[in-house]
């Protein structure tokens, strides 16, 4: 038999009115009370910040967060599993109508193999080198791309007679019918880009063998094309050999023919310009002793060291043109080598210092006095002695330059002197050598010549291939596509990828607040508590039952409120959100009754001048007195106050609707009348209007002691909020916590991972 706990909210006679002295043990929830001892007692100091999260990492005893909330993911899948399921059947649905409506298709393999080398028959054949590594890799790709080239697929095509009609296009497309549009390739080349579409050739790591796969919707036609790519990639492999040593044997006749002729005629003009230039080679003995860049003769030495003094002289007469043209324009006193001249800078010292002493001499004497003329005199002398300096040295310029020039011109008329003699002498042997270097390279391209062609002679009609057949195709017996099993698992893999793509990229762009875990996360401020969603219920009816799960959720909110501080609750709160709907004035109403059960005197304001609606949850017509005619200085504020009917509960209601609302807020006059309130109310409940686009709960927050915002779960959007909470706190708010309103975890997708916020009675239990 299980036993019956007492609601946390259930009225009762112990405490007595006024501030409790303190928390005291009782059955308030674990979790509640740790989030109530988040918030510090700062009653004191209303624009206090009431919560700063721990920024330094995990607190002592707290567990490490796992990289992945597998909650969160199954929650976000949960939420949007109508959607995902949708997406995974239409995806499925895609896949089996692609294996069912596609057409049925067949694939043929051959195989063959490709050597790089192949045994010799005379030993003389050309091979080629053995490779390995890239280059094999890059031989067997070369015949690979050949057996792919359209070449082969002409061949195939004029060996089967393919483009000689449509019936292999209709064969390959299921088509009745095959047109050919003015603009459109031929007959011929439309075979051709059918055979290379429908052609895979695979080439295996580490294998010479080459499989040739072709696929047709005909198995007959499939088998037939892929043993005619092996057979015509033979044959032509057979073919370029053989064609390549019938042309090398031409060819080879025709240039030896060319080089004996060449041959011949280079030796006789060899020996005639000999004798009639009466040259004699003896060069041999010289390279020897001298090596082979010694100069032959005294005129060629002479000619080799004048062409460089020559081209050295014609440096310094650039150089010193430079030189001059920079002297001759630039004026006379900034010339460096004017600058650099030690008599320029004595006299030039002598006369700053003549200048100074006639300055000093004008502060005493008249322009006119003899003293002043003999010293600008002494000044004067001084600047002609200096500029004739300065201009000896511009000449002195102008001279280096025109001696460079005479000698750059009396080396290059020695050189060209000495040009002719040492052309008329090398003239004869340099077209000697020529002639004899000729001879020298036709004999030797005559001899290579010859023996290649005795060999290529030998070899001819000996025909080796490196290229075999190992496997013909056979007429497939099964279709290869469509494959349904494959298809259906890729559709379902898809339609799994887009349907988690959907559920995360919505859930991302959605900044709903959910659950709780996000208030403290996203918020930063504690949670006073959660109101679970009524379910359909209307909230008053299931807070008259003392044992619903919302009354329930009061009273333990009303307990966090308690303890959140050790000077008991707060003597003014103000209950406010981030927008309208999202339960704050049920939630002041079940504060102000909760508070009112407990034996305190609480006094329920309903301060949203805009939009009031306490007074339709008491029951109460709307009067025309009320809190805007109490701020107004028209009423006074105990013939405002209404009964509620509930012991220890009175109302404060609205009133009529003032035209600006922020003004009667605005100033102490709130202040003034909360603080007029308290000898007479332990608690009074102040419900204020949304913060957002409203200057009211700015102005509220900053006269009450406490500040409880309220969001809807799943309505209440981040940036909303937390602009709220950020104007609560400028405005120098105590947001003491928050209140999660409508709390659905199983509609969240959180299941029973917050069903501590749902603790039902056992009926069953006696």
């Amino acid at each position: 038999m299980g036993s019956v706990d007492v609601p946390l909210g259930a009225p009762n006679p112990g405490p007595t009115p006024g501030p409790t002295p303190g928390p005291t043990p009782n059955a308030f929830a674990p979790d509640d009370r740790r989030n109530a001892g988040a918030v510090p007692s700062a009653y004191a100091h209303p624009g206090a910040h009431a919560y700063e999260p721990h920024a330094g990492g995990p607190l002592e005893g707290e567990d490490y967060e796992p990289a992945i909330d597998l909650r969160a993911v199954w929650a976000t899948v949960f939420r949007n599993r109508y959607m995902m399921i949708a997406i995974v059947g239409v995806a499925l649905l895609l896949g089996i109508a692609s294996a069912v409506l596609m057409p049925r298709k067949y694939t043929a393999q051959s195989s063959i193999q490709i050597d790089q080398q192949v045994a010799k028959v005379l030993g003389t054949e050309d091979s080629d080198p053995q490779a390995s590594g890239s280059d094999a890799d890059r031989f067997l790709q070369t015949q690979v791309d050949v057996l792919t080239s359209r070449a082969i697929a002409r061949r195939v095509s004029e060996s089967l007679g393919l483009g000689a009609n449509d019936d292999f296009l209709k064969r390959m497309t299921g088509a009745r019918q095959i047109e050919i549009k003015p603009g459109d390739a031929s007959l011929s080349d439309q075979v051709v880009d059918v055979l290379q579409n429908n052609l895979t050739v695979d080439l295996r790591r580490n294998s010479r063998v080459v499989h040739i796969i072709f696929t047709s919707r005909d198995p007959a036609l499939a088998a037939e094309i892929a043993n005619s790519y092996a057979t015509n990639f033979i044959e032509g492999n057979i073919q370029r050999k053989f064609s390549a040593s019938s042309y090398s044997r031409r060819f080879l006749q025709n240039q030896l023919g060319l080089a004996k002729t060449r041959l011949e005629g280079s030796e006789r003009d060899l020996i005639a310009y000999a004798r009639s230039a009466r040259l004699i080679d003896a060069s041999a003995g010289a390279r020897q002793a001298e090596g082979d860049n010694a100069p032959r003769s005294l005129v060629t030495a002479n000619l080799i060291q004048l062409n460089a003094d020559a081209a050295t002289s014609e440096a310094n007469r650039i150089r010193t043109r430079e030189r001059w043209e920079q002297a001759r324009r630039a004026p006379l006193m900034s010339l460096p080598e004017v600058q650099a001249n030690e008599a320029v800078q004595r006299l030039s010292q002598k006369r700053a210092e003549d200048f100074a002493s006639l300055s000093e001499v004008r502060r005493r004497l008249k322009p006119d006095h003899p003293v002043v003329i003999q010293a600008l005199a002494e000044i004067a002398t001084l600047d002609q002695q200096i500029r004739q300096l300065a201009e000896e040295t511009r000449k002195s310029i102008e001279n280096q330059y025109l001696t460079a020039e005479r000698q750059n011109r009396a080396i290059t008329q020695q050189v060209l002197s000495l040009k002719g003699a040492t052309l008329a002498e090398q003239g004869r042997s340099v077209q000697y050598n020529i002639l004899r270097r000729e001879v020298d390279t036709n004999r030797q391209l005559y001899e290579s010549l010859l023996q290649r062609y005795k060999e290529v002679s030998a070899e001819a009609g000996i025909t080796s291939n490196n290229v075999s057949s190992v496997d013909l195709a056979e007429q497939p017996r099964k279709p290869t596509s469509p494959r349904p099993l494959l298809n259906i698992a890729l559709s379902l893999i898809a339609g799994i990828g887009l349907a988690m793509l959907y559920a995360f990229g919505r859930d991302y762009l959605d900044d709903s607040i959910r659950n709780p875990q996000d208030v403290e996360e996203k918020l930063r401020i504690p949670l006073l508590g959660v109101v679970p969603d009524s379910g359909g219920e209307a909230p008053l009816a299931a807070l008259n039952n003392p044992k619903s799960e919302i009354a329930e959720a009061y009273h333990a909110i009303r307990t966090s409120i308690e303890l959140s501080s050790n000077q008991g609750p707060p003597r003014s709160i103000l209950v406010t959100g981030s927008s309208k709907s999202e339960g704050k004035s049920t939630t002041s109403f079940a504060l102000a009754r909760d508070f009112a059960g407990l034996g305190r005197r609480v006094l329920l304001i309903d301060a949203d001048l805009r939009r009031p609606s306490l007074h339709r949850t008491l029951g109460i017509p709307l009067p025309d007195t009320g809190l805007s005619s109490v701020l107004a200085r028209m009423t006074e504020c105990s013939a405002a106050i209404l009964p509620t009917g509930l012991p220890g509960m009175s109302f404060l209601p609205s009133g009529r609707l003032p035209p600006d609302p922020a003004t009667l807020f605005a100033g102490t006059a709130m202040q003034d009348l909360l603080a007029s309130l308290e000898p007479d109310y332990d608690v009074v409940i102040v419900d204020g209007p949304p913060v957002l686009a409203l200057a009211d709960a700015a102005q509220l927050t900053a006269a009450t002691q406490a500040t409880v915002f309220v969001a809807e779960a799943s309505s209440a959007h981040f940036g909303q909020a937390r602009n709220a909470v950020s104007r609560l706190l400028r405005a120098g708010g105590n947001v003491i916590g928050c209140v999660m309103t409508k709390y659905n975890a199983k509609k969240a997708g959180y299941g029973q991972s917050y069903d501590y916020y749902r603790y039902r009675y056992d009926e069953t239990s006696k």
